[in-house]
This record gives structure tokens, sequence and C-alpha cells, in this order.
């Protein structure tokens, strides 16, 4: 469960037509349901990352935070890169406009919690270094003015996403004997109060168990005696985070292993997220600052390094919070740092083991890096995208991911650009981050500019090297940097909404809202016959207009080639964007041959847009369908693998092949058990070929059971495709399935599959589940969501096929379709249905 229900403005089930009584005497069967791709209802936003510190000083009273002494007591020192530069949220609030106009319609900004001014020699400027989870850092101002940017910002139609930590807090902590290297688990294990050993990952909490968590000794339970320094015992808030025993205390982490889920991160104090305390603590804490400041999402802090459990408890319950304050939107996208970019481990934080809405694409950092400032063949970066079915699973896929090229960790874009082009001028240079710029923000996800990438900052490095002031820099490394596209410096101030940088991005901002299918559009990949090109089709189910984007990283060559499309034969592709080169002053419309490929000639470093003139036409026959993977009668075994110190078992492709006229097509993945044969699991919806999903058991699926895999082929005009394999047995794995003693929805009472209104009465329908708690609930008429139906009961008074959907953290069950058929009530009648508005694309 990745988020609630009645925010799937995307989600909507294609009902079946049949009006016969399941299980009666000569009745036909009731065709499975084809469930349309979702969109998280948070999701389609264009981001701006800012470090508050580093963007607007509008109060230089502020710079010190109030606290006494020279700069390594308050931290402030705009000399050096390592201390605050004065940036603060009345900054950020004066230049609203600026990022406005830039087309942003979210802002991340780095944590606004109080931090440590000074450790180990360098300044808490970026906000991870916290001490009190309450407050504000009095650097970047009050709570109140918090308050006031996040309303601000809103007034502007301006999203605000908090980056928050669970993983550790500031380095208060030292070890008796000031030894910090990592002590592994074998060994000294923990123990508790009494003596006896365990791991963390036997009293782990998820939320769903009773908790067993021992009592714990600060003196006698820890590989390392935690010791706090005089005057520093009660510096953190809330007050519980002040109990030693709330921490690993193992030492220092080097990444690898074990020590990266519980050593401390960089001296920083890993707290023990394996406890019932801190579980609970960090969801008080941050359910009220949703309801205080009305925050519209969390950027999570190291995600990767606190163990799956932990999220199994919190992010069901700040969801539900969030619901239940009416904020369906509300939208988590976590810190899975991988410089591989591997889909599979990324995946598997917005899955059943760790349910984050979404993640951070590092896939896409990765595969954007080489392409263009690598000059990989195109076909690496197609296989990247093709991977994105890991992201598939019951409630969440890749189209909620947040994209981006560089950031204040790994450093800027333009850095990456100048280390891996040795040579190149900063025309090139310019050119190289157009078009990382394009394909960003023409590709699936959410795509997120790192602030001043917009003025063309480079940086000279990684980390703080990364972090220079929008205001005239005062370190020498700030001050002398050069920017690509203008005659600016880094002395300068650099608010240009001239530079050419900030006038591509707009200008791709504007082309994405005008054109939605850009942003939540399927994206089927194209193949080219040239390795510089690469080329794509956005196509959204609704309106079914085909987009087709093409970029080629060569650095010289003019490149003509040939492109698949689903357009007939001698229709026209109208140009909607494009850059322009010395090669090639103009790119235009193109006309789709008699083959079905769109020739298209694009100079170096060059991108462009094509349009559909007409939707896609309707087809005459539907869509052939067969499995590839399993085949009936299997037994499914699954391995399983390690990765910076979590276990997970891995997932089981499911794919089918499926035969059509066009590559506009749904497909539904449900399975059947045989305790549950009336019941189909909703296990995900794929929208462009490789059709597939990667899947593990629900942690309730009982090994003697047998399970049926579905697949329904949609092709969105109207023909429906059905495959199945029965007999399928489930191996037991190393390691259990799923969220440990959750249940999926079962379904004990479901309406009658047929019924009739008059303009009298209404009728009300009525499912009963039984699960792990929270269950959420949705009802769709005719395909579409309807609004505010999240109960049990829906009361009806319209004809149409209606269908319910049940959700937990362990998967989703949908009812039998229910054929209404009669007179539709009276629009004057109270409690009348009115028209619902049309769902956003």
């Amino acid at each position: 469960m990745k988020h609630p229900l009645p925010r799937l403005l995307r989600l909507a089930l294609a009902a079946a037509t049949c009006i016969a009584a399941l299980g009666s005497a000569g009745a036909a069967p009731v065709p499975p349901p084809a469930v349309p791709r979702l969109t998280h209802p948070g999701a389609g936003q264009i981001l701006y990352f800012v470090l508050a510190d580093r963007f607007a000083n509008g109060d230089p009273a502020n710079d010190t935070g109030g606290i006494p002494g020279g700069p390594d007591d308050h931290g402030f020192d705009p000399t050096r890169i390592s201390h605050y530069q004065g940036g603060d949220f009345a900054g950020l609030i004066d230049k609203l406009g600026y990022l406005k106009e830039l087309g942003i319609t979210g802002i991340w900004v780095t944590p606004p919690f109080k931090n440590k001014p000074v450790q180990a020699g360098t300044a808490g400027y970026h906000g991870y270094w916290i001490t009190d989870f309450t407050q504000v850092d009095p650097h970047l101002g009050s709570n109140d003015d918090y308050r006031r940017f996040i309303d601000e910002a809103h007034a502007r139609g301006i999203r605000v996403y908090m980056d928050i930590i669970v993983n550790h807090t500031a380095d208060v902590i030292k070890y008796r004997g000031d030894t910090y290297d990592y002590t592994p688990i074998a060994e000294r294990p923990d123990r508790d109060a009494e003596g006896r050993p365990f791991t963390p990952a036997e009293v782990a909490w998820n939320g769903v168990e009773p908790p067993n968590f021992p009592k714990l000794s600060a003196e006698t339970s820890f590989a390392r005696v935690p010791v706090v320094p005089p005057g520093e015992a009660d510096i953190k808030r809330p007050a519980w985070l002040n109990d030693l025993t709330l921490y690993h205390n193992r030492g220092d982490t080097t990444f690898t292993g074990e020590n990266s889920l519980y050593g401390d991160f960089v001296g920083l104090d890993d707290l023990y997220t394996e406890n019932p305390r801190v579980v609970t603590g960090f969801i008080e804490i941050y359910k009220q600052w949703i309801t205080d400041f009305g925050i519209d999402g969390f950027r999570i802090d190291t995600a990767k390094h606190v163990n799956l459990e932990f999220w199994q408890a919190f992010s069901p319950a700040i969801r539900a919070h969030a619901r239940a304050l009416g904020r369906p939107d509300f939208i988590s996208f976590g810190e899975v740092y991988s410089e591989e970019g591997d889909a599979e481990f990324l995946s598997e934080f917005s899955s059943d083991l760790a349910p984050i809405d979404t993640t951070l694409d590092f896939g896409f950092f990765a595969g954007a890096r080489e392409f263009i400032s690598q000059k990989k063949p195109a076909a690496a970066l197609v296989k990247r995208f093709h991977d994105d079915d890991f992201y598939t699973d019951h409630d969440s896929n890749v189209h909620s991911t947040v994209t981006f090229l560089g950031n204040h960790d790994a450093g800027r874009f333009a850095w990456f650009l100048e280390q891996d082009n040795p040579g190149a001028d900063d025309a090139t240079l310019l050119r190289l981050a157009e078009l990382g710029h394009g394909l960003m923000f023409l590709s699936r996800g959410q795509p997120t500019v790192y602030y001043g990438d917009e003025q063309g900052m480079i940086g000279t490095g990684n980390d703080m090297r990364a972090r220079e002031t929008m205001f005239p820099g005062t370190p020498s490394l700030y001050r002398d940097a050069r920017l690509l596209g203008t005659d600016r410096t880094g002395a300068d101030d650099k608010f240009d909404t001239t530079h050419p940088l900030y006038r591509l991005i707009a200008a791709l901002a504007t082309l994405r809202k005008s054109h939605p299918t850009l942003g939540t559009g399927a994206m089927i990949m194209r193949e080219t016959a040239h390795p510089n090109l690469l080329a794509f089709s956005r196509i959204h189910r609704d309106h079914k207009l085909e987009y087709l984007a093409v970029f080629n990283n060569s650095r010289n060559a003019v490149v003509t080639s040939e492109v698949p499309v689903d357009q007939p034969p001698g229709s026209r592709l109208k140009i909607v964007f494009h850059t322009r080169s010395r090669e090639m002053r103009t790119v235009t419309d193109i006309t789709v041959g008699d083959n079905g490929m769109a020739p298209v000639r694009l100079g170096p470093l060059q991108f462009a847009v094509w349009r559909a003139r007409a939707p896609l036409p309707p087809r005459k026959a539907p869509p052939k369908i067969h499995w590839a993977t399993p085949a009936a009668g299997d037994t499914l075994t699954f391995d399983t693998y390690a990765a910076y110190g979590q276990h997970f078992v891995r997932r089981r492709e499911l794919r089918v092949d499926v035969a059509a006229a066009d590559a506009l097509a749904e497909v539904t993945f449900l399975m059947t058990r045989s305790s549950r044969p009336d019941q189909y699991a909703y296990l995900g919806t794929d929208d462009a070929p490789p059709y597939r999903i990667f899947w593990r058991p629900p942690s309730d699926l009982s090994p003697e059971e047998t399970v049926s895999f579905i697949a329904v082929v949609d092709d969105l005009r109207g023909h429906r495709a059905e495959a199945r394999i029965d007999g399928l047995h489930i191996a037991p794995a190393d390691r259990p399935f799923g969220v440990r003693g959750a249940t999926t929805p079962t379904l004990t009472r479901q309406p009658e599959p047929a019924l009739s209104l008059s303009p009298e009465n209404a009728l009300t329908l009525q499912v009963e589940a039984a699960g792990t708690p929270p269950l959420e609930y949705a009802w769709l008429r005719d395909g579409t969501l309807i609004p505010g139906a999240d109960t049990a009961s829906l009361a009806v008074d319209q004809p149409g096929h209606y269908t319910a959907l049940v959700r937990n953290r362990a998967g989703t069950t949908l009812s039998r379709t229910v054929t209404v058929s009669g007179e539709p009530a009276t629009a004057d009648r109270p409690g009348a249905a009115q028209p619902a508005p049309a769902p956003a694309f």
C-alpha cells in the first residue's frame, strides 16, 4: 500500500457486462476485470530541489541563528563553503515568483529542523544533523516563517515537500574509550537488560505483529557503551530521543553489508529503528508536521539505511493520517542512493517490503549521464526504461518516480559533463545540458531541477562543492566559479530569467503542462537503427494522441533515421517542440511512410517532439495474448539476495506476449488462489511493452495452495482478450514472503451480480472484507473512480457497472462486477448523483 485509494485519480476498472449471478445454473462466467494503470494523485509535478541556506538571504538578522560566539559556535561564516551562508525561508518567499515563472509546481527543501550548528569542524547548514525535530532551525527562520513559506507557495499553486530523516540524529553520542570502528553483530551481538543475546532483525517491529522488543541497558546491551558529553544530555527534542538505548551504538558504517544498516552515518547517531518506541515516535513527529503546516509530501533521506520493517509501519500510518486530513495527493519519495541505478533494488523500496510511495530515480540519473554525457548507445538507456516494470505492483508504478540529473551529494550535471567530455567548449557543454534537461522533462516520472542548474551552475565536485549560493558567493570557490551560458560568475546574483537554461526549462515546463500526455502518458520505447538516436512515444489512454520524442546524442553528426510509430501510412506528425543548432536551422513536420515508419532528421545534440494530428484509429479485432512465463503447472521458486544489509526474496517475472496492430494497450495481471476461487488479487497493470510485472507471494499465501494467473489485455478501444495459466505452486523461500504477519484483503460479503433500481429508490452496494488494517476502499462505475466513494458501502442511483476495490499493505482484492440496470434517479431527488468532474490527465 503506497497511497490511499480515493486519491488515485487515474484508477479505474473496466467493468464486466455479464448480469447473471455467479454460480447459478447455466450462467456465463463473469470475465475478469481490466484495471487501468493508476497514477498517484500527487504525481505529475515539476520539482525544484533547493538547499534553503544557499538560495536567498531574506533576513540577515537570523544569519547566526541567535547563537552567541564565533563561526565555530553558531556556524555562520560566508567565507567558508562548509558553513552557513545566510539563506533562509524569508529569501525563499521573496523568490517564489522566480520559481513560478520557471514553471515549478513543487519545491523540495532540505530539512528545516534545528540542527547542531557545528560538528567536526563543519556546520549543519544542509539540515541533516538534527537535534530538534519540532522546531525550524533558527538560521533559516522560525516555525512561523516556515508556515508562511508554505502558505505563500500554496497561494501560487506550488506544492512543498519536506526533507525528513528517521535514520539518525546529529552526532551527540560518543563511545566509551573513544573507539568508533564498527563492531559486527557476529562478533558482539546485542543483549537485553538480562544479558540474553538477540539480533535486531528478530525483534524489528513492523506495525502489524505485537511488539516483541526487549528492555535494554545503556551499560551492557550494546557493542559500544554510549556516553554523552557534558551539557548535551537533553539536547534532543522530543525528549525521548535522549534515551541512549534507542540507538544501535555499534560504531561508524563503511556503507557495506550489515554496517550499512546498523552503523553510524559518518558519526551521526544511528537510531534503533527496529524499536517500537522509535517507530511510533517518528510517526507522531511527522504526522504533526502534516497537520500543522499542510506539507504536500516527504522526501525521505537515507531510506535504504533503515530496516524494511520500519517502512512497513511508518508509510501506511503516514498515508492514513494524510488521508484522514483530506490529503489524497500526499506523496513520499525515498532516497535509495545507488550509483548503479539498479531498478530491481531501487524498486524494492516502493514494493510490499518497504511500501514508500516512490523513490528518487537513480536509474534515470545513471542512464541519462551514460547517454547524454558519456555518449553511450541509446540501447543501454532503452534497457533501463524497460526495467521500469520492476516498479509496477498493486498500488504503484514508475510514473511517480522522481527523476533528476544531479544533486547535492553526487554533484551537478554540468560537472559530470565536464568530467566526461574533457576539452569540450562551453557551447558544447551548454547544448549537452539542454539535451539532458529535454530528456528529463519528456520522459516518464517527475522531473527535478537542482537549484542553480537553470543558471548554468557547474560546481567543482560533489557534496559542498556542488552547493553554491544563488546570491553572490563569498568563498573563493563559489565567487570565482564560471557558469554555462552566461558571462556572469559566482560573484554575481544568479536569478537571471533570460539565461538560456532558465528559458529552456521554462519552455519545457510549459510544454509538459500544455500537453499532459508528456507528464503521465504511457512511454513506449521505439527502436531505431542508429546508436545515437533515442526515441519513444508518449500516449495517454484517454485521448490516444501519439507524441514522438527523439534525441540525438552525437556531438557532430546530423542523424537521419526511421522510427516506428503507431500512425497510419500517410498521416502527419506536427512538430510541437524542438531545439536548434548551426547544422539544422529548422525541424519540420513529418509524414509517416507506407512502412509505418516516421523519417526523422536531427542535428548534433538536438531533440524534438512531434504530435499526431488525430487519435489512434479504432481496431477491428482484439489483440492476441499468451503467457511467456511462467508455464501452467510450474512450481515457482524464489531466490534471495542481500544488499546494504537488507535481505530480499527476489521477485519472479510474470510476462505475456501481445500481438496487436499497434503498441497502445494495457495488461492487467491478476491472481486467484484455490482457497478464494471467486476473488481476484490485483497484481498490477503494465501500459507499455514488454508486458510484465515482477512479483513475489504475499505472506499469507500457503505453500499448499495452487494459484492461477490471469492477464487481461485492453486495447483501450473496446477490445479485450485474456490468457490464463492454472495449477501453479509456490515453493517456500529461504526467507518469509511479504510483510510478516500481514493478511491480504478477503471479501466476506459482496453484492449480487445483477441489481435494478427505480427513480424512487436508490440502491446501496455493500462489501465486507477481512485483512490487516487499515483497509482502504474505492468504488468504480463504468471504468471511472467515483469521487468520495471511499467506504465499504455505496449509494447507487445511476445504472452502470460497479466494482469495489479493497487494499491494504499486503495486497489488493477486487470485488465481482455488479451490473445495475433500470432508470436513473431524478437529479433533483435528495442524494441523487451529480455529474462527476472529468478526470485529470
